[in-house]
């Protein structure tokens, strides 16, 4: 398995090393460099300013620790299939949603983003080879979402923000009518597509908004027609 299969550890894109604050999405708060200069623990810090937004396993493995570590709860994984064996660490958490010896897989839901041991919500992402802290954020795929991409023609879209024109608005497993609906939405509800696509049309359009939005399986990736969504207008940092 090649060194860069880690999917990002929370539901979405992630805004790089820098970058301005952008609300709804996660971004890198403090570099695994910035831990280093200040004498902190090794790792990324990856934060939105929420809590509840889901934790998910960055690859396949076992579950070496999942509880109190001072007063952060924290989730280790030991993954077993990669040239090295590596083990990611999760801290901060506001919920554990695993148990110690338990099998994931890549995006399985581990827990939930907190403060605990912390004054702020974010996650504290470490992995270490053997007994080396290692730099984690080259090694994540940013384009996760581009495994469970539907559609054709598909535009990636950044820092723009819609909302949904009317009520009971339907939010689909897929980009046709044809999909299961995952959830239904409130005119006005924000949403932040990642990605519009061609599918099944409604009326004379085939274009569709891919993106994450609650349900009533916690966050998931659906598509909203972009017909029933206001023109997109750009999320000012």
């Amino acid at each position: 398995m090649s060194r860069r299969s880690f999917g990002n550890p929370v539901a979405g894109r992630i805004r790089p090393p820098g970058s301005p604050f952008i609300g709804g999405n996660f971004r890198v708060t403090a570099t695994f460099q910035d831990h280093l200069d200040g004498g902190r623990n090794p790792g990324v810090d990856i934060g939105n300013g929420k809590s509840g937004e889901p934790i998910l396993a960055m690859a396949d493995g076992e579950v070496t620790k999942a509880g109190l570590l001072g007063t952060s709860k924290v989730v280790r994984i030991l993954h077993d299939r990669f040239d090295d064996v590596l083990e990611s660490g999760y801290a901060h958490l506001a919920t554990i949603e695993v148990k110690r010896h338990d099998r994931v897989v890549r995006g399985q839901r581990i827990g939930t983003l907190g403060n605990t041991g912390a004054k702020k919500f974010h996650l504290h992402l470490g992995l270490k080879r053997g007994k080396d802290e290692i730099d984690s954020w080259p090694m994540l795929d940013q384009n996760e979402e581009g495994e469970m991409l539907k559609g054709t023609n598909a535009q990636r879209l950044f820092n723009r923000l819609g909302r949904v024109l009317h009520d009971d608005t339907r939010f689909r497993a897929g980009p046709s009518t044809a999909d299961d609906i995952l959830a239904t939405y409130a005119a006005g509800t924000e949403i932040a597509p990642d990605f519009v696509v061609h599918g099944g049309t409604v009326g004379q359009s085939p274009e569709w908004y891919g993106t994450w939005g609650n349900t009533g399986n916690g966050k998931e990736f659906g598509y909203i027609h972009v017909s029933l969504v206001d023109e997109l207008t750009p999320i000012e940092p």
